[in-house]
């Protein structure tokens, strides 16, 4: 999965979730500031991501890693290092 389709797989999470529009999800778009989420609205990405695309969380491995994410770009990296890693189902991501 090449990084347009992560970025526009993301996009869409942002907007079925927390009902935002499209065009306001950049890359360099805060998720905290700009777009106006909260931790618990981060809390409910991951669990989706988790529950619906066998994305793994490992506590000890990501925990800082997911604290460190800012920008919609920091959050597509890492679904970029989970992909590599073997830890996200793609074939869900494509359908």
């Amino acid at each position: 999965m090449n990084q347009e389709k992560i970025y526009q797989f993301v996009v869409t999470m942002f907007v079925e979730l927390f009902e935002l529009e499209a065009k306001d999800i950049r890359p360099e778009a805060t998720i905290f500031d700009e777009l106006g989420l909260d931790s618990l609205d981060m809390v409910d990405l991951v669990i989706e991501m988790q529950s619906k695309f066998k994305f793994k969380i490992e506590r000890t491995v990501d925990e800082e890693r997911l604290r460190a994410i800012r920008t919609i770009k920091d959050l597509c990296l890492l679904i970029e290092e989970k992909i590599a890693a073997g830890d996200v189902d793609v074939s869900k991501m494509n359908g």
